[in-house]
């Protein structure tokens, strides 16, 4: 008698099951939000009134671990930043630096990341130590008779599209298209079509999203 080999279970879920306990406890993440706004009001208000940075406060909330450290980012950034869309997730150590950062729905940070000034659309995700810097020319360095810490600073914002996923170790410093994928370790210094897979140093396109 033969045996039939079971078909492993697929690792993919449907649409909704990454969201995790966002969708499956949305009564008990609300109240736990509700929570974490009345913990986080002596911080903002420290903000509000310039006792402390924006930055050394998002550094600060970046150590907290766990499910807590993700609730209390959330309602940190919700409070401070130019906007804020539902369901926010940054990830232990990482760090949004720029209060004008306006963020979609459905944004998940990875952990270790730092973000400079973007405006990030719906559903993008990022993996661990993913850098987005605020353009590709923050410093000058035209004149040599200064060092370049001493010269002029421009700092651009970094547009990124709706459904965009950047892999581990990117860094993008130029705005991507929706719905392209940044392959892990790439550097992102100019902008393609949409559906765009980008790879190498610096990025091309390397495929197209099927």
């Amino acid at each position: 008698m033969s045996s039939v080999t079971p078909i492993p279970e697929s690792p993919w879920r449907p649409s909704d099951g990454w969201r995790g306990w966002d969708f499956q406890r949305p009564r008990t993440i609300a109240a736990l939000e509700r929570i974490g706004d009345v913990l986080i009001l002596p911080l903002v208000a420290a903000y509000r009134a310039r006792l402390i940075s924006f930055r050394s406060a998002a550094q600060l909330l970046s150590l907290v671990p766990g499910a807590a450290g993700v609730l209390l980012r959330r309602v940190w950034y919700r409070a401070t930043v130019a906007s804020c869309g539902k369901r926010l997730r940054v990830g232990f150590g990482a760090v949004i630096a720029r209060a004008e950062s306006r963020f979609g729905d459905d944004c998940n940070i990875g952990e270790f990341n730092h973000v400079s000034l973007v405006d990030i659309g719906a559903n993008f995700m990022s993996s661990h130590y993913v850098c987005i810097l605020s353009g590709r020319h923050q410093h000058a360095f035209d004149s040599r008779d200064l060092p370049i810490r001493a010269q002029a600073m421009a700092v651009d914002r970094v547009t990124i599209g709706e459904d965009v996923w950047a892999g581990a170790h990117s860094t993008i410093a130029a705005d991507v298209a929706p719905h392209s994928i940044v392959a892990a370790g790439s550097v992102v210094m100019n902008r393609f079509d949409p559906w765009s897979i980008l790879g190498s140093v610096p990025a091309s396109v390397i495929g197209e999203r099927p």
